[in-house]
């Protein structure tokens, strides 16, 4: 994959990644990718426990709520 930035933000994903510790830029692009995944999974499971949360009180059913959990972490990883 090839990505094209204006100067300045190169410049300051250099620096970034240089700060950081990262080997290179594309190494520092792959960290921050790999974060926006796990908070996307975090937001989705998040959701589904506030879901829960404002239920009717009804039976709490723990395999259901992972199975839904791990769909929304499926199609989160689809979309990367």
């Amino acid at each position: 994959m090839s990505v094209i930035l204006p100067r300045n933000i190169e410049q300051m994903a250099e620096r970034r990644a240089s700060e950081a510790g990262f080997q290179d830029v594309a190494s520092y692009l792959a960290h921050l990718i790999a974060a926006d995944a796990r908070d996307a999974s975090d937001e989705a499971l998040e959701g589904a426990l506030l879901k829960g949360l404002e239920g009717d009180g009804g039976e709490w059913d723990a395999e259901a709520m992972r199975a839904e959990c791990r769909a929304a972490l499926a199609a989160t990883r689809k979309n990367i």
